[in-house]
């Protein structure tokens, strides 16, 4: 019978199986586990503190079976449980000070919720102090003790009655409690805190603080549920410093690793009969958990605390080890800190680490989480990230862990410093693409791992303005231009990586464009936004699933001050050229219009190096459908005659009517030219069309001249008409079919919006020019054999100043695409309107960014191919090729 795998929790199932965290393991014992597939794992986490002694140690089955030999009743309340009363007088006689009373439960949180409750019955008063960054538990009077909002505000916490200060600050307890300590109950504190990523105080301040608490009549509560118990070197973290609590709270490792077990433990001054009478749980006083209590704590006193000595010994000589890993890799590691065997790497921002995925990863909080699945799959070592602290492992292993295991953990750890020194992260992700082999080689891509490049200013140069663009990866080559290391992955490994990563379904950060400088003195600040999705994944994922991350994108700029969103790629047809995007708050642009304007330039820029003649060149427009393809083929009309508008032969009613539609703006535009007394390309075809048939017909050509004018449908049949009966051939043409119309068209711009390649060698005559606007790109990269024709990136745009987006998208320093460029002149022109939004680009609005582009410094990039610069010495000798293949074959 299959069992269904996310009904305990299906958010973090989600979480585990993208990362392949998902392990069903058998069996356990010592410090390693086993799943079913008969894999072991050393575990180093040891279930955050709760696994003392590792799986299944022989002393707690040996007292197991003892209780059941005995047959011991486990629930007698109400009664004087012996084993909860054995234990209770065991802590009493080892914890500090005057700690007497025990309070039992079943959880850390229990406990944390109990002494609440005991401290604000005992002292009347409502305030519960505790530090920001703490963790006291999740149930919610301990969540609002928990100085952590992100937990809190799903749950309408904190409740009443709880201020936070900082940790290790005793000027700050001292001035709250100066404040207000007539309305405060207890201070809550951490001896370290644990989830907050192993926050270690200086020394002297838990001592400051109890001490303080004392002066103003403050109960001081210690939260020892996780340092407690050996953990920390000592039994309880409090007594390196001599602490006497009025309350010590206890639980993960008291239960053995075996049983839930915490206890909330109070001095005789403090216990008080209100809490007596109304506190009690049904579980509490469990004669078979206590029992296993208190083996544990027999088991960490005997022989002298001996394992609580190796403890300290084992904790400092693993602090000290990764202290060298951290002189050893100082890019890398941030800081290293721990106290015992609870100790934390954290490592350094990598904002600006040379790929746009790894950004990605730090942005959604799941960097350390990659490095734990990778470590998990490669190493075989079970670690984990701290709660509060996306960027810090957790090192806590069991008591008893030995030092080979230590050794071997921390190879590893070396091993996956030197892959991010050298930025190598294909090594972090090749698990995910069924790679479980520890790296034979690292290989060094800092040399080609580039770096963000910003305009530099003076001091007195300020942002006038904000910005963000939505990005993703159109195709597998993008992804290996934005991580170098990439290139080791065969095509199908990048379109399964792009599948995993359109799991996440959230926005973003990528990169930070701190500040991008105009010719006019202008500077803007900008974010580059990645939604997780490759083409496919766009064009195929439910709509409203990828236009809601989408949507998100938009909301995550907005929030970092974007006065304007630029879309990239297929965004922008995802959101229906913008549309399903503007009223958020924020402007929005497709980036049509610039991204249209640079396509031209540069396909009539190649088609003249190419010496190709505008008077009876064949032009093509391949996607005319779209918003881009459309303003395409108006603007191409302009200077040649004879196009042919290619539709989606997967919707040729659809695609015929549309075409219909443009064909006509193409006629209108040029007779609109014509009456201008612009005579070039289209308007010069009709301007002679007219001429000659006035001399026929008058009153019909005026006819068709006001129909012309009026933009009336019935035009497009009267110049068909015209054409006929003047014998000549009508220069617009309607095609769904790539293989019989492009191979005769001398100039092409492709711009569809499909995933995969449509444009592949056969559809190329010798000498054509193609300008592919697409993303992805509908050129398939066998074109590129082809000696004979140009192929040209549309759209790339060349910057005042040579800044870079970090990997830039592939393209070389002061080079970008032309959507991202519209954003960025909007911005420096303190224009946040929405611009180039659905699917009817207008001509007015590319014209006035080519007024933006001239006044602020961006201009056509030269002639871009292959992701790079192409010169006129290269043309030539393409050129030159086609010429003689020409030749050759009498063409």
């Amino acid at each position: 019978m299959n069992q269904r795998k996310d009904l305990l929790n299906p958010t973090l199932y989600k979480i585990f199986q993208s990362f392949q965290l998902d392990k069903n393991y058998l069996s356990g014992e010592g410090s390693y586990l086993v799943d079913e597939k008969g894999i072991s794992y050393l575990d180093f986490i040891a279930q955050f503190g709760a696994i003392p002694f590792g799986y299944n140690p022989d002393f707690i089955w040996d007292k197991l079976e003892e209780i059941r030999s005995k047959a011991l009743p486990s629930l007698v309340q109400p009664s004087l449980p012996g084993e909860a009363l054995k234990l209770a007088n065991a802590l009493a006689a080892v914890s500090p000070g005057k700690l007497a009373y025990c309070t039992f439960c079943q959880s850390g949180t229990e406990a944390v919720e109990a002494a609440i409750k005991l401290a604000r019955s005992t002292t009347g008063r409502e305030i519960v102090l505790s530090t920001f960054n703490s963790f006291h538990g999740k149930s919610l009077g301990s969540l609002s003790a928990t100085g952590k909002v992100s937990y809190q505000s799903p749950f309408r916490a904190p409740a009443p009655g709880f201020i936070y200060i900082p940790y290790d600050d005793i000027a700050a307890l001292q001035a709250v409690l100066d404040e207000q300590s007539d309305r405060i109950a207890a201070f809550i504190v951490e001896p370290v805190q644990g989830e907050g990523g192993i926050i270690v105080p200086r020394p002297g301040y838990l001592k400051a603080a109890e001490q303080l608490c004392r002066q103003y009549g403050v109960l001081f509560i210690v939260d020892e549920i996780q340092t407690g118990l050996g953990r920390s070197g000592a039994l309880f973290a409090c007594e390196h410093e001599k602490v006497e609590p009025d309350i010590m709270l206890l639980a993960k490792a008291l239960g053995g690793g075996i049983f839930p077990l915490g206890v909330c433990l109070s001095s005789e001054g403090v216990w008080n009969d209100d809490f007596g009478f109304l506190h009690s749980s049904t579980f509490a006083n469990n004669n078979v958990s206590c029992a296993v209590g208190l083996a544990v704590l027999d088991k960490l006193l005997e022989d002298d605390r001996r394992i609580i000595k190796e403890v300290a010994a084992k904790g400092e000589y693993l602090l000290g080890k990764l202290q060298e890993l951290a002189a050893k890799y100082p890019e890398v590691i941030k800081e290293v800190r721990g106290k015992g065997l609870m100790l934390a790497l954290e490592f350094q921002d990598l904002d600006d680490c040379g790929s746009y995925d790894m950004s990605f990863m730090v942005d959604q909080g799941a960097f350390t989480t990659i490095l734990a699945g990778f470590l998990l799959n490669v190493f075989k070592i079970r670690l984990a990230p701290y709660l509060n602290n996306s960027m810090t492992l957790r090192l806590e292993p069991s008591l008893n862990i030995g030092r080979e295991e230590m050794d071997y953990v921390l190879a590893a750890l070396d091993k996956l410093c030197q892959i991010l020194k050298y930025r190598d992260y294909a090594l972090l992700y090749g698990y995910l693409l069924g790679d479980y082999s520890p790296p034979a080689r690292i290989t060094d891509y800092r040399a080609v791992s580039r770096p963000v490049k910003a305009s530099p200013l003076s001091p007195e140069e300020k942002i006038s303005h904000k910005f963000a663009f939505i990005i993703h990866y159109p195709a597998p080559e993008d992804v290996i231009a934005n991580n170098p290391s990439f290139n080791t992955f065969e095509r199908p490994d990048l379109y399964h990586f792009l599948e995993w990563q359109s799991s996440f379904r959230e926005a973003g950060v990528c990169c930070h464009m701190p500040a991008l400088r105009s010719h006019t003195g202008a500077v803007v600040e900008g974010w580059l936004i990645g939604v997780p999705f490759g083409a496919r994944e766009m064009m195929n994922l439910p709509r409203e699933e990828t236009l809601g991350v989408i949507k998100k994108a938009v909301e995550l700029g907005r929030e970092l001050g974007a006065e304007i969103v630029g879309l990239g790629a297929l965004t922008s047809v995802v959101s229906r050229g913008g549309r399903a995007l503007t009223g958020q708050g924020v402007a929005i642009t497709s980036g049509n219009s610039f991204t249209t304007l640079m396509a031209m330039e540069a396909l009539l820029a190649g088609a003249r190096k190419m010496r190709i003649d505008f008077t009876i060149a064949r032009g093509a427009v391949l996607g005319a459908t779209g918003s881009i393809g459309r303003a395409c083929a108006l603007l191409l009309s302009q200077d040649i005659t004879n196009i042919v508008l290619l539709g989606n032969p997967r919707h040729p009613r659809s695609s015929r009517n549309r075409l219909n539609s443009l064909t006509l703006e193409i006629l209108v535009l040029a007779y609109q030219r014509r009456s201008q007394g612009i005579i070039t390309g289209l308007s010069e075809w009709l301007d002679g069309l007219i001429n000659s048939y006035r001399k026929k017909d008058e009153l019909r050509s005026l006819e068709l001249e006001k129909a012309l004018s009026q933009a009336d449908g019935s035009s497009l049949e009267l110049i068909k008409g015209v054409c006929r009966e003047m014998a000549m051939e009508f220069p617009l043409e309607i095609s769904m079919d790539l293989d019989a119309s492009l191979p005769q068209c001398d100039m092409i711009v492709a711009a569809s919006n499909s995933p995969e390649f449509i444009v592949y060698p056969r559809h190329l005559q010798p000498g054509a020019v193609v300008c592919d606007v697409a993303r992805p790109a509908d050129v398939a990269p066998e074109v590129r054999e082809r000696d004979d024709v140009l192929v040209l990136e549309g759209g790339l745009v060349s910057y005042p100043e040579p800044v870079a987006f970090g990997p830039n998208l592939g393209y070389r320093d002061g080079v970008n695409l032309g959507c991202l460029s519209e954003t960025i002149l909007l911005a420096l022109e303190g224009d946040c309107r929405d611009f180039s939004i659905g699917s009817r680009l207008s001509l007015d609005t590319i014209e006035y960014l080519r007024r933006l582009g001239e006044k602020h410094g961006f201009t056509l990039a030269g002639l871009m191919t292959g992701n790079r610069e192409i010169g006129d010495k290269e043309i030539e000798e393409i050129y030159r090729k086609s010429l003689s293949f020409k030749q050759a074959n009498n063409l």
